[in-house]
């Protein structure tokens, strides 16, 4: 399996060139990886980040105690399947039984998992229906394409380019709220492309153009309130610490701030999020009640409303109250056509925007209209930002972070054999495959 599917997303000419360059960075031993993910974890320790790691299960099996300790450390090692085989060829009863394996072999090697990654950023909804019926908490599989800086660089247009981004079904950041998204009881965080892979081996841009491209990202994502899922696997550290350095310590100095966390962190908070409640009660005339009861680290912006407030970020101020009275001729809601189809809502609703269904587009602070074939997640924000108000919103981020970053990176191997052996692991065990000992 893994062989196919570095056939379908390099060809033979790129399969054959990443293998000889992978195998240079393995060897009989850990040590030697042992060195990145230390030299990984130090470099995030200097900006007070800690990483995701998703790990798959049979390379834990084999390493219990030097991951371990990384875990002890505050890393987060997630589940990455229990081989490195592609999950979107499973189906729900086979993607049942091979998590339910990953948890067991993590709990006997004395971590407890709440979020998984799918190799190859690869799912479909088999997977995200046995992670929901096993407990998990999150899961960051979907890639999301951001805008190349190196859009004219002439990689940008070569096949094993194009291949990643099909191999990883990405979708356009620009269309996207690109932050995570209940489904169910699971959260769903996107994941940002370009990742390492792409950057050094189908781009194949030097250092400074590499650091430039998630700057880029890092700026993207700040200027409209999403989360960058920074992707570096722990073999390209040497490749990409320069670039890592950069992105944290301009993350760190940005204000409004970067709420930087691990995958799990986002996650229970995103959960969290999901519970607290904003209303908007209207009264008598042009009388409206607001009120948001939620935890203390909640944002609660105002726009366009004479409350005692703290500016932030464009038009948008913090309120310093969590109840306040106001009187307008608009309700600082959004309405919504009653032509404009009901997923406007829900999207509205999780990104924390109280609205009504109405016509009356003149009594509103902002308004949208759209039809079911037409309307985008990025169009909606964009006629919100514009609007006047008065609007009030519950922001995404804790603590008045504008924006969001996680820095993860997957680990399937630590050794030459646990990279020479891979394509025969994702056999079934009855076929000679990997099973726990």
């Amino acid at each position: 399996m893994s062989l196919t599917m570095s056939l379908q997303g390099r060809g033979p000419v790129g399969s054959a060139a990443r293998t000889a360059r992978v195998l240079s960075r393995f060897g009989a031993t850990a040590s030697g990886m042992a060195r990145r993910l230390d030299r990984y974890d130090a470099i995030a320790a200097e900006f007070g980040v800690r990483p995701t790691w998703p790990t798959t299960a049979c390379v834990l099996a084999r390493h219990p105690d030097l991951l371990r300790a990384y875990a002890e450390r505050g890393a987060e090692l997630a589940l990455h399947g229990l081989v490195h085989g592609d999950h979107a060829s499973l189906d729900r009863s086979q993607q049942r039984e091979t998590i339910a394996r990953s948890i067991d072999v993590f709990e006997r090697a004395g971590v407890r998992p709440s979020g998984f990654r799918g190799p190859y950023l690869r799912y479909n909804e088999a997977t995200l229906e046995a992670l929901q019926e096993l407990g998990l908490r999150y899961h960051s599989s979907q890639a999301v394409l951001f805008p190349l800086k190196s859009a004219d660089h002439p990689s940008a247009r070569a096949p094993r380019y194009l291949l990643a981004l099909k191999l990883y079904s990405a979708v356009d950041a620009r269309t996207r709220a690109v932050r995570p998204k209940l489904r169910g009881g699971l959260v769903d965080i996107p994941v940002a492309i370009p990742d390492d892979e792409i950057l050094v081996e189908r781009l194949r841009i030097d250092d400074s153009a590499r650091r430039s491209e998630w700057l880029s990202i890092l700026d993207f994502t700040h200027r409209r309130g999403d989360l960058f899922t920074l992707q570096l696997h722990p073999e390209r550290i040497d490749d990409l610490e320069h670039a890592l350095r950069d992105t944290l310590n301009d993350a760190r100095r940005r204000q409004p701030a970067v709420f930087i966390a691990r995958l799990d962190e986002i996650a229970s908070w995103w959960l969290r999020r999901g519970r607290f409640s904003l209303r908007v009660v209207r009264g008598a005339g042009d009388h409206y009640h607001v009120r948001l009861e939620g935890d203390e680290d909640a944002t609660l912006l105002v726009r366009g409303i004479d409350v005692a407030r703290t500016p932030w970020h464009g038009r948008d101020e913090i309120s310093e109250r969590r109840e306040f009275e106001i009187d307008s001729s608009r309700a600082p809601l959004v309405g919504v056509s009653r032509r404009s189809p009901a997923a406007v809502g829900a999207f509205l609703a999780e990104e924390g925007l109280p609205f009504e269904v109405s016509n009356d587009r003149d009594r509103y602070g902002a308004f949208i209209d759209v039809r079911e074939s037409d309307w985008g997640e990025a169009d909606v924000l964009d006629t919100i930002e514009a609007a006047p108000g008065p609007l009030v919103r519950l922001w995404r981020w804790p603590r008045s972070a504008r924006s969001a970053l996680a820095v993860t990176g997957d680990v399937d191997a630590l050794t030459l054999r646990d990279f020479i052996v891979r394509s025969w692991e994702t056999r079934s065990p009855e076929r000679g495959g990997w099973r726990p000992r």
